[in-house]
């Protein structure tokens, strides 16, 4: 493993106290990325998406990936639900985790 040495980056130190974080666990064959988009604008009006990570080599592959782990921020966690809006219907979502 190749040593790090380009020391010029900015160091901040972060608190995660009082924020809320969760990860939330999307799940259906083959979603699309007009699936996708729609889950995480629907998301985005109670909470904010952070990340996302799937379950395919390379990052989400539109409809091939089966299963996606959003990471969101504030507001409130996505329900575990099915149906996101006008084109985004039959994925399954469970909570993982609640950071609060």
């Amino acid at each position: 493993m190749a040593a790090n040495t380009d020391h010029t980056g900015k160091v901040r130190v972060g608190s995660q106290i009082g924020k809320s974080i969760q990860i939330t666990k999307a799940a259906k064959t083959n979603i699309t990325q007009t699936e996708l988009n729609t889950m995480v604008a629907f998301i985005n009006q109670t909470s904010m998406v952070v990340a996302i990570g799937d379950d395919t080599t390379g990052g989400f592959n539109d409809g091939a990936s089966d299963a996606l782990h959003i990471i969101t921020e504030g507001g409130a966690h996505p329900d575990a639900t099915s149906n996101f809006g006008v084109g985004s219907t039959g994925i399954t979502t469970t909570i993982v985790t609640l950071y609060e």
